[in-house]
Parts: C-alpha cells; sequence; structure tokens
C-alpha cells in the first residue's frame, strides 16, 4: 500500500485545501462475533469524543441499547487484533488505526450474554419503528394540544418575561415583509405579455407503461431552461460522473399549492430566496415548478403568469398525491408527441435524478452558529441554549440548499431536509444528523435511490406522507440527512384545500383510517401500503390516548388553590384550515432528552389577514446581515 492510499479522503481533502486540523474523524466499525454478522459502520464523529462513546452509539445503532447505559464489562475496541483504551479521543486515534475505503477503521468486540436475541436483518425496522415513536404529530391534524403535552413549553418563560430577557427581540422578525415578498409575482417583462409554451409528459412505471399524464406550462425560457436541466442531469449520469454544478445551482424545486393563489409563497425570485437569475445560461438557472390542480390552474396562471407550472392529472386527491405525481414525472417520463421519431425516443426523455419539494409556506432561512461563550451539557442534561440565528441579507434560500448539496452524505441518502424551528434550534448539539424522521416541508430527494429502495409517495395518503415516506426509507435500509446548521421558519394558513381531510376531526376525538385514506381507496392499497397506514394511524392515536389521560389528570388540579394563575393562560388556538397540497399537516417535533428551554409564542408581528405568522419571537435575534458565527 503506498503512502496516499494509507491516508484518508478526509487527510487529503484537508491537505489539498489546506486548512486547519480537522474537527471529525471519519470512522469504519466493524464488529465480528460467531455464528453473527455485522454491517461495517461507517460514522464521523468529532475528534473530542472519547472511543466508549462511539462504542456505545454503536450498540445503541445495532442492538437497541440505550444510550444511558455505560458499556459492559468484557467490551473492547480492537485495532488489528490489539485493545483500545476506551477513554482515548477519537482524535488520538489517527495515530494508531489503519485506514481502509477511506476511515480509520477498528472492530468492537461485545460480550456475549449481552448480544440480542433478535436477528441483527430487523434492525433496520426496528430504527424506523422507534424512530416514530418518537415524533410529536402535529397538534393542528389530531386531538392533542400542545399546551397540555407540554411540547415546546418552558417552565421559567413567564419569570424570563418579567425579567425583560425579550425585551429587545419580541416583535423584531422581519417575518412579514419577507412573506410578503413570496406572495407578490416577479414583475412582467416592458410590454406586460408573457408567451406561454408547454408540453404533455407521460410518467413511465415500472412495467414500462404510461401511469398519467401531465401538462407542463409556463413561459418559453422558463420550459427551455427545464429541458437543458434535464438534459444537463442526463449527460451527468451517461457520463458516470459527478455534477460540478451541484455546489453553485440548487436542484430544481417543486411547490404543491391548492386554494390560495394570492397568499401562496411562490415567489422563489425575492432577493432573498433565489433572486433574479435571468442572464443565467439556461441549464444552470434555478427550476421552480408550481404543482397545481387543473381546476384552479385559471387562478393561477392569472395571478402569477410568469411562473412553470405542472397541471396535475386530477384535482381533490390531496398532498400525498401530487408528491407522487412530481416523484413520477421527475424519475421518467417523455415528452408526447414532440417528434416524429416516436414518443419514447431518448430526445424526447425527461428525467431529474435529485429534486427539492417544499411547501407555499416558507418565509425564511437562517444560518445557527454557536455563541461565543457558551456552556456545554451532557447528553442526558437539560438542553441549554447553545447557538444563536444569524440571517444574511442576501440569497438565504440559496445559501441554505446548497449547504445540504455540498455535504458529502447527501449523495447517499434518499431523503435529505432541515430543522425547523419550534423554539428549540438553539439547543441542537450536531450541525448534522444521520437518519432522522423528522423531515417535512422542504425536502431533497434522491429518485434513483428512492427507486432502488422501492420506496414512494403514497397517494391515496392524505395527511403525513413525507412522515411516512421517511419511516418507508429508513425501515427498508436507506439513509437520511438532517441540517441542523440552517433552520426555516413557515407560515400557518387559515385558508386553503384541506378541508375534507379535517373536517370534523375534533369530534370524535381520534383520528380514523378513513381521515388518512379514503375508505374506497384503502382496499385497493397494496397489503405492505396497508400495513404502513395502520402503523401512521396507531402512532396518531397513542399519542391522542396520552392527550386524554393528562387532560382528566389535569382537571382535579383545576381547584387547587393555585389554579388561578393556569386559568389565566389562554390555551393554544388551532387554526382549522389549511392547504391540501402546500402546508401538509406532516409538521412533526422530535422528541428531545428533555423539554425545550424555549417556549413557541406568537409574535407581534401575527398577519390579520388569512395567514397566521408562527414565530418564536422570544428567542435571541437574529443577526441580520452578520457573518460572525
Amino acid at each position: 500500500m503506498d503512502s496516499e492510499h494509507g491516508r484518508s479522503h478526509q487527510d487529503m481533502n484537508q491537505e489539498k485545501k489546506g486548512a486547519k486540523g480537522p474537527q471529525v474523524t471519519l470512522l469504519s466499525v466493524g464488529a465480528i462475533y460467531p455464528g453473527r454478522s455485522f454491517p461495517n459502520w461507517k460514522v464521523a464523529f468529532s475528534n473530542a469524543r472519547s472511543l466508549r462513546d462511539v462504542v456505545r452509539c454503536w450498540a445503541n445503532a445495532y442492538m437497541g441499547v440505550d444510550l444511558s447505559q455505560e458499556v459492559p464489562e468484557g467490551a473492547q475496541a480492537l485495532a488489528d487484533g490489539k485493545p483500545l483504551n476506551l477513554e482515548r479521543t477519537v482524535g488520538s486515534l489517527r495515530e494508531t488505526l489503519s485506514v481502509r475505503q477511506g476511515a480509520y477503521s477498528f472492530e468492537i468486540s461485545w460480550p456475549a450474554e449481552t448480544l440480542p436475541d433478535a436477528p441483527t436483518a430487523a434492525a433496520p425496522k426496528k430504527s424506523g419503528a422507534s424512530k416514530l415513536r418518537r415524533l410529536h404529530p402535529s397538534a393542528r391534524y389530531c386531538h392533542v394540544d400542545r399546551r397540555v403535552m407540554g411540547w415546546g413549553s418552558s417552565t421559567t418563560h413567564k419569570a424570563k418575561i418579567a425579567a425583560g430577557t425579550y425585551a429587545d427581540t419580541i416583535g423584531h422578525f422581519p417575518e412579514a415583509e419577507l412573506a410578503a415578498q413570496m406572495r407578490t409575482p416577479p414583475p412582467l417583462p416592458k410590454d406586460g405579455e408573457v408567451a406561454l409554451q408547454g408540453c404533455l409528459l407521460a410518467a413511465i412505471g415500472d412495467d414500462n407503461k404510461a401511469l398519467f399524464h401531465a401538462r407542463l406550462i409556463g413561459p418559453q425560457n422558463e420550459v427551455l431552461n427545464w429541458e437543458a436541466t434535464c438534459r444537463r442531469c442526463e449527460r451527468v449520469s451517461l457520463a458516470r460522473k459527478t455534477d460540478k454544478q451541484a455546489p453553485q445551482v440548487p436542484y430544481p424545486v417543486f411547490i404543491p399549492t391548492c386554494g390560495r393563489p394570492e397568499k401562496a409563497h411562490l415567489n422563489w425570485q425575492a432577493a432573498h430566496v433565489f433572486g433574479c437569475q435571468q442572464e443565467t445560461a439556461l441549464g444552470l438557472q434555478p427550476v421552480v415548478c408550481m404543482v397545481v390542480e387543473p381546476e384552479e390552474e385559471e387562478r393561477y396562471r392569472a395571478f402569477w403568469p410568469s411562473s412553470l407550472m405542472l397541471i396535475l392529472p386530477e384535482s381533490n386527491r390531496g398532498p400525498g398525491y401530487a408528491r407522487w405525481v412530481v416523484q413520477r414525472v421527475c424519475t421518467r417520463s417523455y415528452v408526447v408527441g414532440d417528434s416524429n421519431c416516436g414518443d419514447r425516443h431518448e430526445d424526447n426523455l425527461r428525467r431529474l435524478y435529485r429534486i427539492w419539494i417544499a411547501d407555499d409556506t416558507l418565509t425564511m432561512f437562517y444560518r445557527l452558529a454557536l455563541m461565543d461563550k457558551y456552556v456545554g451539557c451532557g447528553r442526558l442534561q437539560r438542553p441549554k441554549r447553545m447557538k444563536h440565528r444569524v440571517a444574511s441579507k442576501g440569497q438565504m434560500f440559496l445559501e441554505a440548499l446548497l449547504a445540504i448539496q455540498r455535504h458529502p452524505f447527501s449523495t447517499r441518502a434518499a431523503v435529505a431536509g432541515f430543522l425547523r424551528d419550534d423554539g428549540t434550534a438553539v439547543c441542537k448539539r450536531n450541525d448534522w444528523k444521520l437518519d432522522e424522521m423528522a423531515l417535512y416541508k422542504i425536502v431533497l430527494l434522491d429518485l434513483p435511490e428512492l427507486w432502488r429502495l422501492g420506496i414512494e409517495y403514497m397517494p391515496q395518503l392524505r395527511m403525513y406522507e413525507d412522515i411516512c415516506l421517511n419511516h418507508d426509507v429508513l425501515s427498508k435500509g436507506g439513509r437520511t440527512l438532517k441540517c441542523q446548521c440552517y433552520g426555516f421558519r413557515a407560515v400557518h394558513a387559515k385558508k386553503g384545500g384541506c378541508l375534507e381531510q379535517r373536517h370534523g376531526r375534533h369530534k370524535s376525538g381520534q383520528t380514523r383510517l378513513k381521515d388518512l385514506v379514503k375508505k374506497s381507496e384503502f382496499g385497493s392499497v397494496a397489503k405492505d401500503r396497508q400495513k404502513a397506514v395502520r402503523e401512521l394511524l396507531q402512532w396518531v392515536r397513542d399519542k391522542e390516548v396520552l392527550f386524554q389521560k393528562r387532560t382528566t389528570q389535569e382537571k382535579p388540579a383545576m381547584d387547587t388553590p393555585n389554579s388561578a394563575d393556569r386559568k389565566e393562560q389562554p390555551s393554544e388556538e388551532l387554526p382549522r384550515e389549511q392547504s391540501s397540497l402546500g402546508a401538509g399537516p406532516f409538521e412533526a417535533f422530535e422528541v428531545s432528552s428533555a423539554e425545550s428551554e424555549d417556549e413557541v409564542v406568537r409574535s407581534l408581528h401575527s398577519s390579520p389577514e388569512d395567514l397566521e405568522m408562527i414565530t418564536h419571537a422570544h428567542n435571541k435575534p437574529i443577526s441580520w446581515g452578520s457573518q460572525k458565527g
């Protein structure tokens, strides 16, 4: 082995960049035991972490051992058959470990008496199920009250307000201005006329037959840019090379929307989103495409005349159907009747390999940077503020999306997404996390990887479609990537098209099967899809049952001497309406080891119109234009 092969890819990249020493080390962890086999685990750990922490994380990932449990006696980490000191830091292991396939390698020897009896092959499914139980469904789409459940609550919030902690922050977020910019259509040409061009796309299924037809229509420049982008992706795929434009050009963005052309956030040419890039060459301009129901095409075209639109085959099918159509069209489709050489000719092929699907309610992104002075906390301690929010004056959407596209693991993740700011963003320890399920509102899909796993959006599912997709990915051994160094904010809509799904949902006090999938469609769904729907339903019902128990426990407490203070606090208002295709009901919040330090409160900038601005104004203010991090 020559010297270059004896170094990790990480070391060589650092030398090429001339940067300081790396902060993390890529490890390749294996485990061998007679009669048992474990897959090789590639993971990056901070150099400051101990080898004991690595062993505990491996045991949690592959054997389900709780992270709070200590490493049992007899467990060892071996390098070339020699035991390693578990108290050594990860960074110091670089001097000892051998490099194999670009990572520092060692093996774990685990005591036989503590090995689980279940086969290792079942681990991915257990992981997916356990992560589903750790999520909170949106209180807007199930019969729970966030205040009663204590989701995102703070025991010291009133004291902080009295002490003036939030005096300089409440109402200082300009989200209303950013939302107004995204609701305003881009300016028209000088002559005021927009020439539209369209094509009919036939989505091809696995049996090589057309599943449906969808129309793509928009200004000529937008359609030509779409076609040039498809051709560029095809050339990169056929050449089996890395897409050199991926770090500079965002992947195509699709925005399902329904029922509110005037209030949806669809202007991605706004200065804080992508900006106007009309002067950029075709194929290198960002593709931004609305996904609209056929019955509403005229309304949306009248308000957004210069936008590219994908017209769905059918109306009133819900958010799962809209996302399924986008996934199928971009995976493989042909332009119908475009040439004399046949519709299935390779010149008519249109496909993409990675796409973004975003809600029509996003307002802003910001970067999470470590505070100048912060005190770290242990894994089992109460979360503490470690970071502050920094929002640039430039294209914050572009900056955030490219951060994921530039991450080395993004090429291996079937789904990637961002942190939703529910008040706990400043308490997150890690900038990046793998195999997380709480990815929604804006997700990056690796279409070839999803095809390889045999996973797609469930078109019949009318709620929790993103969570269902992520659950399937993890259950089948796929990977996900979550960016926690950037976060986004969105609004809650009071008007939209998701009325049928939520109508009467609070009357019975429990989510029903027909709320997720129509009775007429459930019988025709495959058995494995029916099982997935039942798992989702059970997940939501478990939370609703827990809410009912806590509500029962609170009633006697209301008669105590201190109950007056609690009665003065208004309960959280549950908005009743939301867009069926835009802001979907798949908001899920990850359960932390303890309650969040911050509580979600309403901003003084709350819109009195149809959009309810849900912000977290008591948090540390965003440093606009500051690059200090």
